[in-house]
């Protein structure tokens, strides 16, 4: 089965584009996140849900420890964004310059085995410079279950 059966087309995120304008592609097409095009025109990066969180959301001390919270933390002092600051702000500085690339043309076994090198849970599939779309593990997993995936 190869990848341009089963990507997801969505919007690239563009200079100047805010984060609320982002996420809300990300979660309508339900995919961890979308290429980035530069004023040139060239796929130069991507922005990421998880990162955003990572970066914004969730303090590093929360992530080591996790394991040793109970269900309740409020009383902890945490520095709180604001959902509607953090929506309003440019996505230029929440870009990752790292975006895996695949042909539409390679086949999905090979996109999973990259997903799995890279420990990423999707890919970008392009034909020549033109961006197609998002591949995820779900993407191909609703194939699967389609029957899908004996398609060429």
């Amino acid at each position: 089965m190869k990848i341009k059966h089963i990507s997801i087309p969505t919007k690239v995120a563009r200079p100047g584009m805010t984060i609320g304008e982002v996420m809300s592609e990300c979660v309508e097409k339900d995919v961890p996140g979308i290429p980035y095009m530069d004023a040139e025109g060239n796929l130069n990066g991507r922005f990421s849900v998880r990162h955003l969180f990572l970066l914004c959301c969730i303090p590093e001390d929360i992530i080591h420890g996790a394991h040793l919270l109970g269900d309740d933390i409020e009383h902890l002092d945490f520095p709180h964004m604001r959902a509607d600051e953090l929506m309003a702000k440019s996505v230029d500085d929440f870009i990752f310059p790292d975006a895996i690339r695949l042909s539409a043309n390679f086949q999905a076994v090979k996109a999973l085995a990259i997903m799995e090198q890279y420990n990423t849970g999707y890919l970008f599939v392009t034909e020549g410079n033109e961006y197609q779309g998002v591949v995820t593990r779900m993407s191909i997993a609703k194939a699967v279950i389609a029957k899908e995936c004996f398609t060429e």
